[in-house]
């Protein structure tokens, strides 16, 4: 059976629903400028160890590593995730600096 032309109305939704959603939405846009923000940094990091500037790297190595960290501190990166990130660029660099000191 079709309806007929009765448009129905949207299911009511409580005041603390409605400001759910509001609070996921900011909260979700700002997660995303920060997890945005952290992979270009990681970008630019493996961009130096791709150029095998090991001077620089070692410079930057600091900033990408906080910049993972805090993440993870702050519930936007899983505390696991953040560890293993921060692993794999030491790891990364380290394999340079051993492939260039031989």
């Amino acid at each position: 059976m079709a309806q007929t032309g009765k448009t129905r109305k949207p299911p009511k939704r409580s005041k603390s629903v409605l400001k759910r959603q509001r609070q996921n939405i900011k909260k979700r846009a700002r997660n995303g400028s920060y997890i945005s923000a952290m992979r270009t940094e990681i970008k630019k990091f493996n961009s130096l160890i791709e150029n095998k500037d090991i001077d620089k790297a070692k410079a930057f190595l600091s900033e990408v590593v906080s910049t993972i960290a805090r993440l993870g501190a702050k519930g936007v990166l899983r505390k696991q995730t953040a560890s293993r990130r921060i692993s794999r660029i030491y790891k990364s660099l380290n394999n340079l600096v051993n492939v260039k000191a031989r």
